[in-house]
């Protein structure tokens, strides 16, 4: 799919980061798009910085509430006659915790979102796609779909799932005309800290600041990278080098790779540290 001039694409989490650094994008590149995300205020804000360039639908709800994304999915078919790419961006994180300490409702929020949304859209687009001549499905896993990152069991939790789940589509559609490509993204430095829902300010601030300093790429270069893996019909796509040192670690030390990679990671501090050595 080189050509994305009047591909219908719609991308989930296009408020802000990632999913409007691709909206813009691929405005720019004649696409017509289909938005979504939980926050209405974040994407009329991307429905106007496009809408000069792209014909552009957009609705607002939560990803992991089933019986809308389905309808968004039928209402995006209506509109345009035919749906070619679902970027499934959607995503939230939790503060640091435990896995002892947190708290059910929270985990199980965060698989809703992360899992079961990437599980709906796709469930509800795939029917249009596979219509198509050639279609693209994307499923935006993470790094830490690869990795165990200390005190992110929910959202790792989702992410792996994400990536299996997208790996068992692509084995399923080998004879479809259907692209599937996975993405694990490392550091990117969006909001999803900031919009973590918590009491604890400072803390998160805190938090927010460290990532911050450890994500080195920007939403606009993972949105560049994410577009020309669709129009090569990648199936996975890492981004970010600390990724790509990631997932080789944790591909020739599978046992062992947290003993590299988190070994300055202070548990009960919640922070990475000098080593103590």
């Amino acid at each position: 799919m080189k050509n994305l001039k009047n591909k219908v694409i719609v991308i989930t989490g296009a408020g802000s980061g990632i999913g409007r650094a691709l909206a813009i994008q691929l405005a720019t590149q004649g696409a017509r798009l289909a938005l979504n995300d939980w926050n209405e205020e974040q994407l009329n804000q991307t429905r106007h910085l496009i809408s000069e360039h792209s014909e552009v639908l957009t609705e607002a709800f939560d990803v992991g509430e089933s019986s809308s994304f389905f309808a968004f999915a039928q209402s995006v078919a209506d509109h345009y006659g035919q749906v070619d790419v679902l970027i499934n961006n959607a995503g939230i994180a939790l503060e640091q915790r435990k896995t002892i300490d947190i708290p059910m409702e929270d985990f199980e929020k965060t698989l809703q979102v992360n899992l079961w949304g990437v599980i709906y859209g796709s469930r509800a687009f795939l029917p249009f796609l596979m219509d198509r001549p050639e279609a693209a499905l994307v499923n935006i896993s993470s790094i830490f779909g690869v990795v165990g990152q200390p005190l992110q069991s929910a959202y790792v939790t989702s992410k792996f799932a994400v990536r299996g789940f997208t790996e068992v589509l692509r084995n399923e559609l080998t004879s479809s005309k259907v692209a599937i490509t996975c993405v694990h993204p490392g550091g990117i430095r969006t909001n999803i800290i900031r919009n973590i829902a918590t009491k604890q300010l400072e803390h998160r601030e805190k938090f927010a600041q460290a990532f911050d300093k450890m994500a080195k790429t920007n939403p606009d270069e993972a949105a560049r990278q994410i577009i020309s893996a669709i129009q090569k019909k990648k199936r996975r796509l890492l981004i970010g080098r600390d990724a790509l040192i990631m997932d080789i670690l944790a591909r020739l030390l599978p046992a062992r790779y947290h003993q590299i990679i988190y070994r300055n990671f202070d548990v009960e501090r919640f922070s990475f540290a000098r080593s103590r050595q």
